[in-house]
């Protein structure tokens, strides 16, 4: 069951970098091809845009780490293995699609407002997020492990 939780979560996450590349490779075509046009950074919406992208990879980072934290937390000591699992499918899902939205999100927004390295920098940090976010078998013992120095001595 371990290993089929861990098969899902890593289509998940190299899904949501595959889909950063399809995003810097759509809008890298629409943009020189100019089917999609340059959206001013000094502009009215591109000022909103600007801001709702950095808001949504403040939260979508700090948020997505802290909320599966939180929901591991309150299973790790029930002794459904099942119940574990599942809940650790939920929220790695949740988590990796919160964080992995970010990194499309900002690398569209780099390309729709002409090379602003500003959304560029938002995709990144969603990135260095999301590795931290990779699913590994190991990881997950030590998540769903009750005594956390037991499992490191091992």
């Amino acid at each position: 069951m371990e290993r089929k939780v861990n098969t899902i979560l890593n289509c998940y996450y190299y899904g949501f970098y595959l889909l950063a590349i399809i995003t810097a490779i759509v809008m890298w075509q629409g943009v020189t091809k100019e089917f999609i046009p340059i959206l001013p950074k000094d502009s009215t919406l591109g000022l909103i845009v600007q801001y709702i992208v950095i808001f949504y990879t403040i939260i979508s980072v700090a948020g997505g780490l802290y909320c599966f934290k939180k929901a591991i937390d309150k299973v790790r000591n029930t002794d459904d293995k099942e119940k574990q699992l599942l809940t650790y499918k939920a929220w790695g899902i949740a988590r990796i699609c919160v964080i992995g939205f970010g990194i499309a999100l900002g690398i569209a927004t780099f390309y729709w407002m002409g090379g602003y390295r500003s959304m560029l920098w938002c995709g990144a940090v969603s990135t260095i997020a999301l590795y931290f976010c990779k699913p590994t078998l190991r990881k997950m013992e030590l998540e769903l492990a009750t005594d956390n120095t037991e499992q490191l001595n091992n």
